[in-house]
């Protein structure tokens, strides 16, 4: 089982751990990310997302329009962020099977905002801060 913590002193660690990570990634996973704002969560999704082939300028943060579609070749990749709604999420009060698909990827920030729903496959990645940098521990579903 996948259950890891590493320690990224700077930005350049936490890409390069992005790169690592992106390589374990299957069709269909859904990552939560859970963490502080500015821990690292949009920047590690983002760069995610250029590992799998994406144009990063072509991603940013989901806070305002809560999700977002990259293209990513004939494969999907999502990216939501819950931390502009009110309180716990309940499960059908979104619509997730538009941003859940067998054929991609989907990292949702501000994961821990949807209680007691765990997807069938993927990740769960706790962002915090370690000093000048930011701790991150994975862990598979």
């Amino acid at each position: 089982m996948f259950n890891i913590e590493h320690i990224c002193d700077d930005e350049l660690a936490l890409e390069r751990l992005s790169h690592e990570f992106s390589q374990h990634l299957k069709l269909g996973d859904v990552c939560l990310l859970l963490g502080e704002i500015g821990a690292g969560k949009t920047f590690f999704t983002i760069k995610i997302y250029e590992h799998l082939g994406g144009n990063p300028d072509l991603a940013g943060s989901p806070s305002f329009t809560i999700v977002n579609h990259y293209p990513l070749a004939d494969k999907d990749f999502y990216h939501v962020d819950l931390y502009r709604l009110d309180g716990v999420v309940e499960e059908d009060s979104i619509d997730q099977e538009e941003w859940m698909t067998p054929n991609g990827y989907s990292f949702i920030e501000w994961a821990e905002r949807m209680e007691d729903w765990k997807p069938s496959s993927g990740f769960i990645l706790n962002f915090r801060y370690h000093g000048e940098g930011r701790a991150v521990k994975i862990k598979a579903i």
